[in-house]
């Protein structure tokens, strides 16, 4: 049994054309899935930098008007001179006043 194998001319410039278009698509997609990759990479860095300053203006927030409260809440004391301490949980446990 015999193959017949067909090889095309070397100086067929249509085929060399074809084949250079063929690997100049091949790169351009290439080079935008990793165009594409770098934007993803991007917006993801730039939401999670927004949300840690969010976060962080948050809890600033918090902190300050929470000293804000503390210094208010102070008991006077009574009649006879006897002052009622005040009680708060704090995330490092029971802070009296």
């Amino acid at each position: 049994m015999e193959f017949m194998v067909h090889t095309r001319a070397p100086s067929d410039p249509i085929a060399s054309l074809l084949t250079a278009l063929r690997l100049g698509v091949a790169l351009a997609v290439q080079v935008l899935a990793g165009l594409l990759l770098l934007l993803v990479a991007g917006l993801v860095a730039l939401v999670t930098a927004i949300a840690g300053i969010t976060l962080a203006g948050a809890a600033i927030a918090m902190r300050l008007t929470a000293s804000r409260r503390a210094g208010a809440a102070q008991a006077a004391p009574a009649a006879d001179g006897a002052i009622t301490l005040e009680a708060r949980r704090t995330p490092r446990g029971w802070t009296v006043e």
